[in-house]
């Protein structure tokens, strides 16, 4: 800029003056565009962030009060940059000042601007006369008076700023003044320095999702848990059902309950759906609780976005997450049987070996006992897993019967599996396990393993006596077939004989032994060698335990009981120790015995009377079927039609042909008579066949008693043996059998299709043949019922040489009694 040290100092304030005046004019304008800028977008940003809240809209999102934020700080940069830096770094000469006057005040005549242009400083090749310019110079000076500052600016754009200004910003001002938390709330959510929503007649209050808790105790009842949104999100399990929470706030909070809420839902598949939440309960501290327990929550299966509205409140995008729950993929078992099953295993005494490891089965059991290790496999990372059992006696984790259940779950350090253990399982257990992933989300229903329990059976045992009775003699042999079985093998097999002495030996003994071993049997115990299959034979000899003092009383009125005791391995309790049944002997004499043994002989011969007697009526029974199966077959050929008669009853009248279908269904009947009579020959010839097999057992059994009782005779062995035995069985094994084939192919013949001459020659060759083998049938029966009235004699005979000798012992008895009473009368 010149220097204007020559000017007049009235000019050269003028136009210093104008200078400065030209400078806050433009800060002004700078200023109120700036204003106008920030008041029309406060406004207009305030009504798009309000007003729709009033129609039962939502505010203006952040991000779009940001982006306006944003723009309004670039327009006031930009205002700044331009309009008042850059206008204020512009230089203003003296002459452009000057001219700007005289382009305003024509009434000066060019002699301003000429008075200042010739008196600037380096202004060269200018001629003009100084009395001139100094004549110049004072006109100007005289007319700064006349100079208006109003007409040199343009005033229009700071009229139109200053409407749009003070209406806006006395509006604000009233707006800060009547309502300040209005104000100060428009402007903390503008300035991004707030998000909080503007007041409406509802407040609607998201309280969260209410879910029930799955646990694996089925004792409990099913509570619930409060869950709650974190940034408006919060992940579920896919396939749980859950109740959204709302509460909105009432009158006593100023505000309106609105009638209805309703949520607007869509889910990441699309589809989109609105439900009404229903009021639940009375107000509480000030609020009305609502809830949602049905779409999109009730069996929820893909994420959901969800917004609820009621009256002019929202609550926007809550976000719920659908998350896969944890599942148990595999379940193996790992089973290790108890002491007593692996008395033969061989892992070198290490404890957590498992015997056995396999999947899990429906319907699986492990046995009595045994160690059970559960490992499963989950289908994501697990947090927890929740477990309970129950049994038919408890749910706990202790089993009465002894088993330890571990109540916590190991999880592998990869958290993929885990593995629950219990020791000493007795009872049949079910388990149940409710697995949850590290966010705390879990499985929406217990599953559930049930494990069977195989108990450990008590040993069988059973004993049998070959040739034994109900009486004994003192010195028989007791040959004995015992037998113990176990589902895991028998550990022990013991034979017991208990002899009880008669009463006049145990009274002769009262005064030389103690009454309890008077009242208490003998016993004496062994314990034979098994072979594999728990079978065991030992004989008990009367005479040689006697003899060898072992077994004491053994005489006539003496009781002998045998029994069997058996043990297996069980050792988790009470040891399964099991009696067999006891066999009850009576000690008689030898001949009491043979009285008994007679008895049974004539019980024999008594059976073998009814035999022979019933095959006597068989064989008669045969005779007539012989006749009348004749008679049915030779009828039965005349009335077989040759070719003539063919003919000739083709040309028979009607008459005739009725009298042949009567005469035929006689014929059938009759047949089937026959038949009826030939099938119960047959069955009477099977009856007697069993009825002596029976009578040749009894023998046998009668045969080795007399010997295991040691009072057997050569001669009577062998009249038995020679004269009934061998002929009976004889009879059984080769006749009967023949007459039962006979009696069958007579049926076959009297019912062939094709009867003909030559079936009568064959059903009489079958009867003859059938009735020939029940003669000779006969004929053995009685000469064997002779061989046994022949013994039966010489077993009378026998009663009387026993009478005698009884009779003479007696005597004895009597002469030797007294003969000592008359020694003692003696001495008196």
């Amino acid at each position: 800029m010149g220097r204007t040290e020559s000017l007049d100092p009235g000019l050269r304030d003028l136009l210093s003056r104008l200078r400065d005046r030209v400078r806050r004019y433009i800060v002004w304008d700078s200023l109120l565009a700036i204003a106008a800028l920030v008041l029309v977008v406060f406004w207009v940003a305030l009504a798009v962030d309000y007003l729709p809240v009033r129609i039962g809209g939502s505010e203006m999102p952040r991000s779009a009060r940001a982006v306006v934020l944003f723009v309004v700080a670039g327009l006031i940069v930009l205002i700044l940059a331009k309009w008042l830096w850059g206008r204020l770094n512009r230089e203003l000469p003296d002459d452009s000042l000057a001219l700007l006057i005289e382009r305003h005040h024509p009434s000066l005549g060019g002699r301003l601007v000429t008075a200042v242009q010739l008196t600037q400083e380096n202004r060269t090749h200018d001629s003009h006369s100084p009395v001139l310019l100094k004549h110049v110079h004072q006109e100007a000076a005289a007319a700064v008076d006349q100079v208006d500052f109003g007409r040199v600016f343009r005033w229009e754009p700071i009229r139109c700023k200053l409407m749009l200004v003070i209406p806006l910003l006395l509006a604000a001002l009233v707006m800060g003044i009547a309502s300040p938390q209005t104000f100060a709330r428009a402007v903390g959510r503008l300035s991004l320095l707030s998000d909080s929503p503007w007041p409406r007649k509802a407040a609607l209050e998201m309280i969260g999702v209410e879910s029930p808790i799955i646990t694996a105790d089925e004792t409990e009842e099913v509570g619930t848990e409060l869950l709650t949104f974190e940034n408006k999100v919060l992940r579920l399990a896919r396939g749980s059902s859950t109740t959204l929470r709302i509460r909105a706030a009432t009158e006593e909070l100023g505000h309106i309950v609105p009638e209805v809420c309703t949520v607007s839902y869509v889910d990441d598949g699309g589809n989109r759906g609105q439900s009404n939440l229903r009021r639940v309960g009375r107000i509480q501290d000030g609020y009305q609780s609502f809830v949602l327990d049905g779409p999109p929550l009730a069996t929820l299966s893909e994420s959901v976005t969800m917004t609820i509205r009621g009256l002019d409140d929202r609550l926007l995008d809550y976000r719920i997450e659908a998350v896969d729950p944890p599942a148990i993929a595999d379940m193996e078992l790992a089973i290790r049987y108890p002491d007593y099953l692996r008395i033969f295993a061989d892992d070198g005494g290490a404890s957590d070996i498992a015997d056995q490891v396999l999947k899990y089965q429906a319907g699986f059991r492990i046995r009595e006992g045994s160690s059970l290790t559960l490992r499963g496999t989950s289908s994501k990372p697990l947090g927890a897993v929740d477990v309970a059992t129950s049994s038919d006696n408890a749910i706990a984790e202790e089993d009465p019967e002894g088993a330890s259940l571990s109540p916590q779950v190991t999880i592998s350090d990869d958290r993929m599996s885990f593995e629950w253990s219990v020791t000493d399982l007795r009872e049949p257990t079910s388990v149940r396990l409710v697995p949850r992933d590290e966010t705390g989300i879990s499985a929406q229903a217990s599953y559930r393993y049930f494990i069977g329990v195989v108990r450990d059976q008590v040993p069988e045992t059973s004993m049998t006596m070959k040739g034994i009775g109900s009486s004994i003699t003192p010195i028989a042999m007791l040959p004995i077939q015992a037998t113990a079985k176990d589902d895991y093998g028998v550990e022990s097999l013991s034979l017991t004989m208990a002899v009880r002495a008669s009463e006049e030996i145990a009274t002769a003994n009262a005064g030389t032994q103690p009454e309890d071993s008077i009242t208490e049997p003998q016993q004496h115990t062994i314990s034979p060698e098994m072979d594999r299959d728990g079978n065991a034979a030992w004989t008990f000899d009367l005479r040689d335990l006697t003899d060898d003092g072992i077994v004491t009383g053994l005489a006539p009125g003496a009781s002998v009981q045998i029994f069997t005791t058996a043990k297996d391995r069980f050792d988790l309790g009470e040891p399964h120790l099991i009696r067999g049944e006891v066999v009850r002997l009576e000690v008689v004499t030898p001949e009491t015995l043979l009285a008994t043994l007679e008895r049974r002989e004539q019980e024999f011969r008594s059976r073998l009377e009814q035999a022979i007697d019933e095959t006597q009526r068989l064989r008669q029974s045969l005779a007539a079927v012989q006749n009348d199966a004749l008679d049915v077959l030779q009828n039965g050929d005349q009335e077989t039609p040759s070719a003539d008669d063919e003919e000739d009853s083709e040309n028979a009248d009607e008459e005739g042909d009725a009298d042949q279908e009567t005469d035929d269904e006689e014929n059938v009947r009759a047949r089937q008579r026959v038949q009826l009579r030939i099938r119960q020959a047959e069955l009477q010839a099977t009856k007697s066949t069993e009825e002596l097999a029976g009578i040749v057992v009894g023998l046998e059994d009668m045969l080795l008693e007399m010997v295991q009782n040691r009072v057997d005779s050569v001669d009577r062995r062998e009249r038995l043996e020679a004269g009934v035995r061998d002929p009976l069985s004889k009879v059984v094994t080769e006749p009967l059998p023949r007459l039962q084939r006979q009696i069958t192919s007579m049926e076959r013949v009297l019912m062939a299709d094709d009867a003909t001459e030559s079936s009568s020659e064959e059903m009489k060759d079958a009867a003859t043949a059938a009735i020939a083998t029940t003669d000779e049938v006969l004929l053995s029966l009685n000469a064997v019922l002779e061989k046994m009235l022949d013994l039966e004699s010489f077993n009378e005979i026998l009663d009387l040489v026993r009478g005698l000798i009884n009779d003479q012992e007696e005597l004895i008895e009597q002469t030797e009694e007294t003969r000592n009473q008359q020694v003692q009368d003696l001495f008196k």
